[in-house]
């Protein structure tokens, strides 16, 4: 459980826990994927802290700026350069362009660069919005746990459309248990973070995880690291702004 743990937080995070050999031992990556919501949900509760702190002393706004900021430096901004990475695919696809060329293009495209501004302002404004009084952001942890459980769950349910070698092989065998077994992790944090309104976050992750899904099987042939990247930093957005909208 202990390599598991240190496997999740280091394919996680930007945290040195011994990278090399946690990302080498790929069934503990498996197995770690239960505990993805657990790690998620640190890592919305550093930057909720970060913001709640900053708010005692400036406005919500920056302070919220400086949470956002934290919660990309203490991932290495990984999910977000997978949502750059499938917004420029996404634009290739309209134009009728293969997506994934442009995905693997190592340019910011244009549509990628919209796509991180608005993911960013939109967190930015929620979490501003979350912490005003200042109160803390509870629905920071809950949609924390929910970014993480998402991608577990088209781990478990959608094929894998990289190569039987790549980094992401592992993430063939993650099958049906973990995944349920990572659902009820993030349930749990989720109900103990926020109550009842952890239902309505969770229908709103589910139907952006369901569009990427789809179109990932329909132009990729299966999920691929940027998408699952994407459906990550989707689903905590649309998890923080549905926590605002209710809460």
């Amino acid at each position: 459980m202990f390599r598991s743990a240190v496997a999740a937080m280091t394919f996680l995070t930007a945290v040195p826990v011994g990278r090399s050999a946690a990302l080498a031992n790929r069934e503990g990556l498996r197995d770690g994927t239960v505990l993805f919501p657990a790690v998620g949900a640190a890592v919305g509760a550093a930057t909720g802290a970060i913001a709640w702190a900053a708010a005692f002393v400036v406005p919500s706004l920056p302070a919220a700026v400086l949470g956002v900021g934290a919660g990309a430096l203490l991932t290495g901004a990984l999910h977000l350069d997978g949502l750059a990475d499938t917004a420029d695919g996404a634009g290739a696809s309209l134009s009728g362009a293969d997506p994934s060329a442009a995905m693997h293009d190592p340019r910011l495209g244009v549509f990628g660069g919209v796509a991180l501004v608005l993911d960013l302002a939109l967190r930015i404004s929620v979490l501003s919005a979350l912490v005003v009084g200042p109160r803390f952001p509870f629905a920071a942890i809950a949609a924390g746990a929910l970014g993480r459980a998402a991608p577990v769950a088209l781990l478990a349910t959608t094929p894998y459309a990289g190569g039987s070698d790549g980094t992401g092989a592992w993430t063939r065998v993650v099958g049906l248990g973990r995944g349920l077994a990572s659902a009820a992790v993030g349930v749990t944090i989720g109900l103990i973070a926020v109550g009842p309104a952890f239902g309505a976050m969770a229908i709103a992750v589910a139907a952006v995880a369901g569009l990427i899904r789809r179109w990932s099987r329909r132009q990729l042939g299966g999920m691929t690291g940027d998408t699952l990247g994407a459906t990550a930093e989707l689903s905590e957005s649309v998890a923080l702004l549905t926590g605002l909208a209710i809460l």
